[in-house]
């Protein structure tokens, strides 16, 4: 009995583990959205098309950025424990996911031309370097880490 006990601890710390992780990356989510918002300048009507672009832009960079992540993560936890073969195969699954995000970049890049000037597409690269630079730099003075898949 007291075996099932340990095991259902485990399960809800790490279901409650979970659920913060999701909290704080909706929470930076919402506070990128709102830094964007704030900095760059938006007509009503360029608004109306950019942000949809920007929000499927966005949830497709953060799944490959997810599963990056998840392989480089199980790389580094195995790697001693590796074949070189499955270690130039999971090199290459990075180069591949690297590539897939310059493709994605180039991809909502063309696509936001459409809604917003190449001045401002600029200005949102900006914009989105100082807000990652400043979420750093409070998680820092708080003694925080980034989730994994939000950078």
């Amino acid at each position: 009995m007291k075996t099932f006990a340990q095991i259902l601890l485990i399960l809800l710390s790490t279901s409650v583990f979970a659920q913060t992780g999701e909290k704080i990356r909706d929470k930076i989510r919402a506070q990128r959205i709102a830094f964007i918002t704030n900095k760059l300048p938006l007509t009503p009507a360029e608004a109306e098309k950019f942000w949809p672009i920007y929000n499927q832009f966005t949830a497709e960079f953060e799944e490959i950025k997810k599963d990056m992540n998840k392989l480089r993560k199980s790389t580094n936890e195995n790697l001693l424990s590796m074949s070189d073969k499955d270690i130039e195969i999971a090199l290459e699954k990075d180069l591949e996911n690297q590539q897939k995000l310059t493709d994605l970049q180039r991809k909502y890049q063309k696509e936001l031309k459409s809604a917003i000037s190449p001045r401002k597409i600029a200005l949102l690269y900006k914009t989105e370097r100082d807000f990652k630079l400043q979420l750093l730099k409070r998680m820092r003075e708080r003694g925080e880490t980034a989730p994994d898949d939000e950078f």
